[in-house]
Formats: C-alpha cells, sequence, structure tokens
C-alpha cells in the first residue's frame, strides 16, 4: 500500500524537477541575452541623458519589467489555484467524511512526496558534512551553551570592587 503511493510520489518529483531542469536550460541563453540587451541600453542611455540619469532610467525599465513579470506570475497562480480548487473541493469532502481528525501538513500529497524523497539524499550528506565541520559544530554548541547562561550565577561569584578611597 506505502510502496506505491512511494513510487508515485517519487516519480512525481521527479518529472517536477526533470521540468525544473529543461525550464531553466531554456531560460539561460534568454538571460544572457537580456544582460547584453541591459549593457547596450545602459551605453545608449548613458550618452543620450548622461550617465546618473541613463543609469536610473534603466533601472526603471528593470523594476517595470519586474512588476510586469511579478503580475503574470500572480495571474497564473491564481488561475491555477481556482481550476484545482474546484476539482480539490469534491476530493476534500470525501476525505473530510472519511477523516474527520484535524488535518495535519503532511497530509499534503506533495509535501509527502517531497519529504520521501529528498530525505535519502539530504540525511546522508548532512552527517557528512557534520562529521567533516564536527570542530565548528562543537564550538558552536560551546557559543550556544555559554550564551544560554544566566548572568544570575557570574553575578553572585564576582566580588563586589572596594570604594574608592576618599582623599
Amino acid at each position: 500500500m506505502f510502496a506505491a503511493l512511494f513510487k508515485r510520489a517519487e516519480q512525481s518529483v521527479d518529472s517536477a524537477i526533470g521540468d525544473l531542469g529543461n525550464r531553466i536550460l531554456i531560460t539561460i541563453p534568454f538571460l544572457i541575452a537580456v544582460g547584453f540587451a541591459a549593457a547596450s541600453l545602459t551605453i545608449y542611455f548613458d550618452r543620450l541623458y548622461g550617465a546618473e540619469l541613463g543609469t536610473l532610467l534603466v533601472a526603471g525599465v528593470f523594476c517595470v519589467l519586474g512588476l510586469v513579470v511579478a503580475l503574470v506570475v500572480h495571474l497564473r497562480k491564481q488561475a491555477s489555484t481556482s481550476n484545482s480548487n474546484s476539482q480539490n473541493q469534491a476530493e476534500q469532502a470525501e476525505e473530510k467524511a472519511d477523516n474527520p481528525a484535524a488535518p495535519s501538513i503532511f497530509d499534503d500529497d506533495a509535501v509527502m512526496a517531497v519529504v520521501s524523497s529528498a530525505a535519502p539524499i539530504v540525511i546522508p550528506a548532512m552527517v557528512r558534512t557534520g562529521l567533516k565541520n564536527w570542530p565548528i559544530l562543537l564550538a558552536a554548541a560551546a557559543g550556544l551553551y555559554v550564551a544560554s547562561r544566566s548572568e544570575h550565577g557570574t553575578a553572585e561569584t564576582t566580588p563586589e570592587a572596594p570604594p574608592p578611597p576618599s582623599s
């Protein structure tokens, strides 16, 4: 029962990672082209308006471009959320009828897919990194211990300074 669930989750994560990798490979040449376009636009505006104003204009163009991209991403996410909400409402109603307990964060299939497929990779890497850097981890633990100690214990053991002699 769980093997099929883990297999499906692993396939969905592998598909998502593969799709993301393809998108990154497609995007890299366009990012380089945007860099060259920005450089030439900066040189043109610097020649036309001066160095300060030209650079500010290029910065403004990129701010506007960023706002447009953010708006498009927001609208796409909102549209996909509304489509998936209508499909998932019937499934959630069935699940709530079957399971009256409070929902957990780990009930989400996407979270479980990511956790179950990432754990075999992340945990050994964390152990290897911890073993390589054990002096740093030990120093950090000692620093946290010293910082967490209360000031009351050290204040009681410190003797008071004698009053200055009066002349």
